[in-house]
């Protein structure tokens, strides 16, 4: 597939690396099957369609990448340009896998990189579309909710001081950062596995604030297997 990285593109990168241990399955649970597919089709499809991305990459374990190929093909998500590519143990090493792809083939620095979650599967190209026009503005936004709980802050098993729910964030995925951002950071942080997610990697290194996009509470992620019974129930109600 030939593809012209030289010219500015909005990129989606999709991770995929987790190994489902919480779910007690030796398969990895982006390749469970929930209500007829495979788990990482179901935001595979959402990014595939959406306008706004013009290239996607799965960034999966190594033993895999044909099975995803079989995967993308059997769901005709085939026609958008995209690679496979190997992940790593770490998040953040997978993500840092994808941004070292794009330098290999000298992508357009002003280019923007969309990273998200695979096992959350009900992103919307709402989120996604939101997170391009945000992160054009600003090279960095990130996917949250508002915390409806009351928060506190712990120390040695007691409650030690209690937060501000209203300065306080659920952050989620997708988040989107421009290429030069997310490369220069990846550079400046000597181990970027101690970071969960982008936000706090780019923060950490360049000092960047990212802009918030309003994400939904429908956009878990699936961890264990109460959250993935509950997904398969949803699916199987909207059909």
């Amino acid at each position: 597939m030939v593809f012209n990285f030289s010219a500015t593109h909005n990129y989606a990168v999709l991770l995929m690396g987790g190994k489902g241990l919480r779910l007690e399955s030796d398969t990895p649970k982006q390749y469970m099957e929930v209500a007829g597919q495979e788990l990482f089709v179901y935001a595979a499809k959402t990014i595939s369609d959406c306008h706004s991305i013009d290239f996607v990459i799965y960034v999966v374990p190594k033993r895999f990448k044909d099975k995803t190929e079989n995967i993308l093909r059997k769901n005709g998500l085939n026609k958008k340009p995209h690679a496979v590519i190997e992940g790593a143990e770490e998040r953040e090493l997978s993500c840092k896998n994808a941004i070292w792809f794009l330098r290999e083939n000298k992508i357009n620095p002003h280019s923007l990189v969309l990273i998200h979650d695979a096992d959350r599967p009900n992103v919307t190209s709402d989120m996604i579309s939101r997170n391009i026009f945000e992160a054009t503005k600003s090279q960095a936004a990130v996917t949250a909710i508002k915390a409806d709980d009351s928060m506190a802050i712990i120390k040695d098993g007691a409650i030690d001081n209690y937060v501000d729910r209203s300065s306080v964030v659920r952050l989620q995925t997708p988040q989107t950062f421009s290429y030069a951002l997310l490369y220069s950071s990846f550079l400046r942080i000597e181990d970027p596995s101690a970071y969960t997610d982008e936000g706090s990697l780019v923060a950490k290194a360049t000092g960047t604030k990212a802009t918030i996009v309003n994400g939904d509470p429908s956009n878990y992620k699936i961890t264990n297997k109460d959250h993935l019974k509950f997904f398969e129930q949803s699916r199987k109600k909207k059909k």
